[in-house]
């Protein structure tokens, strides 16, 4: 292991520490520091083996220096280190806030912001209760009470600190695996991918839900799989990768989308149905992180989408690719009546893109499931079967918003 990968690894531990002393002020604020101090330590013993590295200070301006220049929070992260080192520690404020949520977008939440001996004393089922009142019968199904502790810099004060933290890990991890690609060789299996100390996966943030359409307290939950290694592909897929392989590799969200969309409906077409898939991507098209799920109810897609946001913000995501099949409903009565309560008009398989710019591309078939045994059908939409364009695809638009935020960002 290389010494700056070894630094890397000493900084996910601290992430983790920082995790587990989140709720022990004193703890959180000492492995707090220790990270922001640490994670300068890794460019220092990058440049220190410079004499190692070919080219280095080209490489070194085109993926540190050029690439953090404009980026507030890496910024932000030095300036901290600085502070911390002359000056004594962050400010830092904590409060428990709690959220009812019932769409894609944070912006509509109804949020109850307390100190924490008001909430704690708080009675759940009377925040509950104030909510009913609030919503219509058919949305109120859906919304999810969100009970969170909050950690913010004062020097930051509009990004949760721990999200700040996993954000600042990830650049130093894209840093260190860019450069062994530089180097011909790939980063040590041992040092943990971003994903693997997501707040949300690790539990960091203490987020705690209960659905109103469902008893009892729950909380968001990621499991990472390994692939099978004994998995064999159907000869219509290796056929379809050849195939891929061959042609140049497309470099717009139009034509990731159309690559998706083969595989896709070769996919469906074999097996019969389309596991949920999320794909996200750098500004190069390089795929940075995928993600499957299976939803439950309503609840769990909004919360779903919300992670999704969070996981595209700290990764620097450019642009998302998302494959699903997905029932269609008749929403004319979903004020008064639960979305799972209302008619399915259709079947369809979709292939959702959208990038940094707020551009989407779309690709969708029909579904029809013939009486008897047969296999079901695929046909595919056009525009004009659309009136022009698909409808609004609120779903993704956290994820928009926080692709636009990383953007905005690198522009400061």
């Amino acid at each position: 292991m290389r010494p700056w990968e070894r630094r890397l690894r000493d900084l996910a531990q601290l992430l983790r520490n920082c995790g587990e002393a989140y709720f022990s002020p004193d703890l959180f604020r000492l492995n707090t520091n220790q990270f922001l101090q640490t994670s300068r330590t890794v460019t220092f013993i990058i440049q220190k083996n410079k004499a190692t590295i070919p080219d280095f200070d080209t490489w070194y301006k085109a993926n540190v220096l050029q690439s953090w220049a404009d980026d507030r929070v890496m910024c932000w992260a030095k300036d901290a280190r600085n502070v911390i080192e002359k000056e004594g520690d962050l400010e830092m404020q904590s409060t428990l806030r709690a959220t009812v949520l019932f769409s894609y977008v944070s912006d509509e939440d109804m949020v109850l912001e307390t100190g924490r001996k008001d909430l704690l004393k708080a009675d759940i089922e009377q925040l509950l209760q104030a909510a009913l009142r609030k919503l219509p019968p058919g949305i109120a199904d859906a919304a999810v009470l969100k009970i969170q502790r909050l950690w913010v810099a004062n020097s930051l004060p509009d990004c949760e600190l721990i999200y700040a933290l996993t954000y600042a890990y990830s650049q130093l991890h894209r840093v260190c695996s860019d450069l062994a690609a530089h180097l011909n060789s790939a980063l040590d299996a041992s040092i943990p991918h971003p994903t693997e100390v997501d707040p949300s996966s690790t539990d960091v943030a203490r987020v705690r839900c209960m659905k109103f359409g469902k008893p009892g307290i729950g909380k968001h939950s990621i499991v990472r799989m390994d692939a099978d290694p004994d998995y064999k592909p159907p000869p219509a897929l290796l056929r379809l990768k050849e195939e891929l392989a061959a042609a140049p590799k497309p470099t717009s969200l139009p034509g990731v989308v159309a690559v998706q969309a083969k595989m896709a409906q070769c996919t469906f077409e074999h097996h019969g149905n389309h596991m949920a898939m999320l794909v996200l991507y750098d500004k190069d098209w390089k795929q940075i992180d995928f993600m499957s799920t299976a939803f439950a109810d309503q609840a769990d897609k909004f919360l779903f989408w919300r992670n999704v946001a969070d996981r595209a913000f700290y990764l620097k995501a450019y642009a998302m690719i998302w494959t699903s099949e997905t029932w269609i409903r008749d929403l004319r009565e979903h004020n008064d009546r639960p979305i799972r309560a209302l008619p399915i008009i259709g079947e369809q398989l979709h292939v959702v893109g959208a990038d940094a710019s707020g551009a989407t591309e779309v690709v969708m078939w029909n579904i029809s499931r013939p009486n008897g045994e047969g296999a079901p059908v695929l046909t595919p939409l056009m525009p004009t079967d659309m009136h022009g364009k698909p409808g609004r695809m609120f779903f993704i638009e956290p994820v928009i918003a926080a692709m636009k935020m990383v953007r905005a960002n690198s522009k400061k």
